[in-house]
């Protein structure tokens, strides 16, 4: 015999402690009552005092005994005792109910999520209800959503609650998971159950080590579906105003599918393409659209199949903000191919004596001269005058060689000359804090100031020297514009894929602390780097920005990661819910029979002591009622 539900000293505890009650009410069950009489005329004084003396003693022990043994016998019943079977019969088992992206596939009944619900319930109905069940959502990671419980509502809860999510199935891992569990979690290890279409990724098609406990319980999946793969936009190099589109579309059916790939920007037509999808290959169809407005990318496959999930995806597409540049100059038409040149850049040219502090502009260029207020937005200073300059002026000297340039700064990144020479220029005296980006023999000769607003001083005029013939002096203005809005320059790559693990080819090698990883909740992921490598984890569609340097790649993980090929188990691994025979517990549960005694005990203890007191209490009422009547008569 073994107890469910109580240990041997529970019981004992208990029923010693509710024994001693039952005695203790027995002993003190003779008490003073409140007795009314008529009047005290009729009362006369006794000569001799009677001493009473009441001993505390059961007056009727059959009662008492009939109840503690029926109080036993509920407390056996509450212990749940359990009569011979196999102890090691009652296991612990874990269900593997799959709830990737593919599982929400439509069939002719639903979907396939509710027939491995439905498989799942039928597995634990087929349980002894001694055996414990931990539930655990299977897809890019195991979940588990139970631990091991016997009580099949909260397991019938947790199955019900079950729903597709948007990443593939990592079986390997939610086997691990398992025996996991069991090794460390379990008493007595069950079977490992999955409930599911395993369906997995191409390179995660590899066998899998199957344990010996395994249990399969296949559900039919529909094998044809095509549907949206990935989508990039990226702006091109020669109009900004215009996004190159890429779209990947892959056929994971077993015969070839027509479909219509149609693009929309806004609700009106962007593009269109019709295609034939081989089984098993995945094509890629490129458009162009001209805009300059932010608004909403869709792509949507036509027709729609069992698996209308990747058959549509949007993107947000941000506008593009150029550049406001207002240059004061006498003389602009050498700065004009400088600055006008770069397509991301707006810029307008005023002389000097139609200088304005509060104009509206991004970066203010002040072309040898000091305006009377200095202007509110960020500005370049190009040989100003030594009285007026931002950045103090140490000498004023001619015939300077420009020597070095700092290329370990941003803004000296990728300048290089040789044997420059100025005319007449102005060595600088830089502040703590300030950064130099070239030198001279005497002193700094360009000095950038990261306050509020940023400021850059250039000590001579790049036009009117040898530099005009340099590619730094172009590289130079837009390494300046790019330090004070790099929002401007910043090189987007717009993409749709599917939720995961995400790749990000970088152009080079980055500094790990200049990259940042975060959602569109401005939380930070966690992220590797090998090489020029970036790779990222997401469980849950959203939007993922990855910043590195001047450029920012944003990822709208909105498409569902479709497993390429389905897992076949081995030939050992059992399939189907177990047979009767299978998960039958021979042994037997007393409890039904002890509460039953122990309800029929309480109840013949009613009838043959309870029943009968209540009778003679009833009686005396009835009898004290008629002598006060009969009293009232006399005295009437």
């Amino acid at each position: 015999m073994s107890l469910l539900n109580l240990s041997f000293g529970e019981l004992l505890g208990l029923a010693g402690a509710i024994s001693a009650g039952i005695i203790a009410l027995y002993l003190l069950d003779r008490s003073k009552r409140r007795q009314l009489v008529a009047t005290l005329r009729f009362w006369t004084q006794a000569d001799v005092r009677t001493e009473l003396k009441h001993r505390r003693r059961i007056q009727q022990p059959w009662s008492l005994l009939l109840q503690i043994l029926s109080i036993l016998l509920l407390l056996l019943a509450i212990a749940g005792p359990h009569f011979g079977g196999d102890e090691s019969a009652f296991r612990d088992h874990v269900v593997l109910l799959d709830t990737s992206a593919w599982m929400g596939a439509r069939t002719r009944t639903g979907t396939l999520m509710d027939e491995a619900r439905a498989a799942a319930r039928a597995y634990i109905k087929s349980l002894p209800l001694r055996d414990r069940v931990m539930i655990v959502r299977a897809d890019a990671l195991a979940t588990p959503v139970t631990p091991f419980e016997a009580n099949r509502v909260a397991l019938e809860q947790a199955i019900r609650e079950s729903q597709p999510g948007a990443s593939a199935l990592n079986l390997e891992q939610a086997i691990e998971f398992a025996q996991r569990a069991q090794r460390l979690q379990s008493q007595r290890a069950g079977e490992i159950v999955y409930a599911g279409a395993a369906r997995v990724p191409e390179q995660e098609s590899a066998p899998v080590q199957a344990p010996s406990n395994l249990r399969v319980l296949a559900v039919n999946a529909p094998q044809e579906n095509a549907g949206l793969r990935k989508i990039g936009l990226r702006r091109s190099p020669a109009d900004p105003d215009t996004w190159n589109i890429f779209v990947s579309v892959k056929n994971y059916g077993l015969r070839p599918h027509d479909v219509q790939l149609a693009l929309q920007f806004g609700g009106a037509p962007a593009g269109s393409k019709a295609m034939t999808l081989q089984p098993g290959a995945e094509e890629q169809a490129t458009f162009e659209y001209k805009t300059k407005v932010a608004g909403y990318l869709e792509a949507r496959l036509l027709p729609e199949d069992s698996f209308p999930q990747d058959n549509r995806a949007v993107i947000e597409l941000p506008a593009r903000q150029a550049l406001r540049v207002v240059v004061y100059s006498a003389e602009p038409r050498m700065l004009r191919a400088l600055i006008a040149s770069n397509p991301q850049v707006s810029a307008t040219f005023e002389p000097p004596e139609r200088f304005d502090p509060q104009t509206k502009a991004d970066i203010v260029v002040l072309d040898r001269f000091i305006p009377p207020a200095r202007p509110r937005a960020d500005s370049i200073w190009i040989q100003p005058p030594a009285s007026g300059s931002p950045i103090p002026v140490r000498e004023t000297k001619t015939g300077i060689t420009l020597e070095h340039w700092r290329p370990e700064t941003q803004l000296g990144a990728g300048l290089h000359t040789k044997n420059a020479r100025i005319d007449s220029g102005e060595i600088l005296s830089a502040a703590p804090g300030d950064i130099v980006v070239a030198d001279a023999a005497g002193g700094p000769l360009i000095v950038a100031r990261p306050s509020t607003p940023k400021i850059a001083v250039i000590g001579f005029e790049p036009l009117r020297s040898s530099m005009k013939y340099e590619l730094a002096t172009p590289l130079l203005m837009g390494n300046l514009m790019r330090w004070m809005a790099p929002e401007t320059f910043r090189r987007w790559d717009v993409q749709a894929g599917t939720v995961g693990a995400v790749n990000v080819t970088l152009d080079q090698a980055p500094d790990p602390s200049s990259v940042r990883v975060v959602t569109e909740n401005q939380r930070a992921l966690p992220f590797t780097i090998e090489g020029n490598s970036l790779r990222f984890f997401a469980g849950s569609p959203g939007t993922v920005r990855v910043l590195t340097g001047d450029r920012e790649t944003v990822y709208s993980l909105t498409l569902p990661d479709v497993g390429d090929t389905a897992w076949k188990p081995p030939a050992n691994v059992r399939r189907g819910i177990p047979r009767a025979a299978e998960a039958s517990d021979t042994g037997i549960d007393a409890w039904p029979w002890l509460a039953l005694f122990g309800g029929i005990g309480l109840f013949i203890d009613w009838l043959l002591f309870g029943r009968s007191r209540a009778l003679r209490l009833r009686a005396a009422r009835i009898a004290a009622g008629a002598a006060r009547l009969n009293a009232w008569r006399k005295a009437s």
